[in-house]
């Protein structure tokens, strides 16, 4: 889901300098709220509380990640903007969504190269309710590249991926490629701000593709805490019309 795929690419851009010592635990605690209509006359409307536990060690970083949901709308998309079922009447369902897991690898560490990269593998199971139009109750998979170039305090970032798509019943997904692009400015130790364009193929050969921008504020509220607040815009009948949220970080 969308919530999820926020909390898994970080706001800040997570390069081995900035990190916390090598064995450090962090978790991520969410509020999110996006409103579209997804090609169908009827608005659906989500609220999520995403949580999301991060492990790192050496240059691996490992992540779980999943959310509570609560959607208003005709059953027609998941909280991701998937299409799963032709829309039926307005109704309220909630549930627990999808859990999430992540494996990134830094392969270049970008305070001894020019540039740094790093390989990501995830699954996200399909664990929410298909029936409540929570998930397509399908595993999918994804491998994605992020490379980044800190420049003094302004740091772009390009990420490329590919995903395999689960096929709901009654429904044949393609699989897809995706992208983002991006750039985050430190203002101070501090604070920052940012933004990224995110991009992914159509699942199908009738829907769209997802097409979104998304800004944030970081802000380091101490040595171990971090806020993030955000707001999303959509450009296509697979994005939400507008999101916006909150991460709260705190590492142990």
């Amino acid at each position: 889901m969308r919530v999820i795929a926020l909390l898994c690419t970080p706001f800040v851009i997570s390069s081995s300098s900035v990190q916390a010592a090598d064995g450090k635990f962090s978790v991520n605690l969410g509020l999110d709220y996006s409103s579209g209509n997804y090609g169908s006359p009827t608005k659906t409307e989500t609220w999520a509380l995403p949580l999301s536990l991060k492990y790192r060690i050496d240059d691996w970083n490992l992540r779980l990640s999943t959310a509570w949901l609560r959607v208003q709308g005709n059953g027609s998309v998941t909280p991701e903007g998937d299409p799963i079922n032709t829309p039926g009447s307005l109704a309220t369902t909630e549930g627990m969504g999808d859990i999430s897991a992540r494996a990134t690898y830094t392969l270049l560490d970008e305070r001894t190269n020019w540039v740094g990269l790093d390989l990501s593998g995830k699954i996200k199971f399909g664990t929410a309710s298909e029936s409540k139009a929570l998930g397509t109750g399908k595993n999918d998979y994804s491998l994605q590249a992020g490379i980044f170039k800190p420049i003094d305090n302004w740091t772009p970032f390009l990420d490329v991926g590919y995903k395999w798509k689960g096929d709901p019943n009654g429904i044949e997904y393609r699989n897809v490629w995706l992208g983002s692009v991006g750039t985050d400015v430190r203002i101070t130790p501090t604070f920052s701000f940012g933004g990224s364009y995110d991009w992914q193929q159509a699942v199908t050969a009738i829907s769209a593709p997802i097409s979104e921008a998304m800004l944030y504020l970081n802000f380091h509220l101490n040595a171990d805490s971090r806020l993030n607040l955000y707001a999303v815009g959509g450009f296509s009948d697979a994005s939400p019309d507008w999101g916006s949220g909150l991460v709260f970080t705190y590492r142990y």
